[in-house]
């Protein structure tokens, strides 16, 4: 019909700048009726196998449906037989069974990171235990300076607030080595900041590894790239919190 009169119709025109003034006018009674916008057949069963992969919006009021149709369609659900059929084998399970599999090794998955968290929590402390009855006593302030095992600063920070909460006044260096890396922290409890900045005091530190940082004055971290004078940079550790506990 005409554009003007297919208009009249109350039908919806979505590329009015892409229509002649011939339109072809499509019609799902009760439910739309537009101008025809795109290709169209003459039945859905034309389409044969249809899947829809996705739908979003793409605009406010607008969705858009992405989908394949006939033989990609085919081959897309074939795919995901086979895909299908691996994991089963992997798992040893009937293709149905395949999600409840899943479920369970994922539950089991988590409580076995639960109970290797735990695990690694109770070696902490006694790791923390040992090592603060290494500290050294300057000037009545408790001095840890030590050279952890550890893979990143998380263990380190760990192991510093754990000091904090044992000692009121103390001062904590310590190093962790992790391949060509070194990590380094220093930590003071909050009444001794006033005569050790923690992180001037890593500044100092952290030259002797190759490396630079910094930090607050209660807590600093830094790292370096030359492990072999890891030993070097705790003597001067100590030497210079001595000078500041004088």
């Amino acid at each position: 019909m005409d554009l003007e009169e297919a208009l009249k119709t109350g039908a919806m025109a979505l590329f009015e700048e892409k229509y002649g003034d011939r339109v072809r006018l499509v019609e799902i009674p009760g439910f739309s009726r537009e101008l025809c916008g795109g290709t169209h057949t003459h039945g859905t069963g034309e389409l044969g196998l249809f899947v829809i992969l996705q739908e979003t919006g793409i605009a406010a009021g607008v969705r858009r449906i992405e989908a394949l149709a006939g033989r990609h369609a085919v081959e897309y659900i074939n795919r995901q037989r086979q895909t299908l059929n691996r994991a089963a084998a992997a798992l040893k399970a009937a293709p149905l069974e395949v999600g409840e599999r899943v479920e369970k090794l994922l539950a089991q998955q988590r409580q076995m990171e639960k109970e290797i968290e735990a695990l690694k929590a109770s070696a902490a402390g006694r790791r923390s235990a040992d090592l603060f009855d290494q500290a050294l006593e300057i000037g009545g302030v408790r001095v840890l300076i030590a050279n952890i095992e550890a893979d990143d600063p998380k263990a380190l920070r760990e192991i510093n607030d754990k000091f904090k909460e044992k000692f009121t006044r103390g001062v904590a260096v310590l190093c962790a080595v992790s391949g060509p890396k070194v990590f380094l922290l220093a930590g003071v409890t909050g009444e001794l900041t006033g005569r050790v900045h923690a992180g001037n005091l890593i500044k100092e530190i952290v030259k002797e590894v190759g490396g630079s940082g910094g930090g607050r004055p209660d807590m600093a971290q830094a790292g370096g790239n030359r492990p072999d004078k890891i030993e070097d940079a705790l003597r001067l550790a100590e030497k210079l919190i001595r000078e500041k506990l004088a």
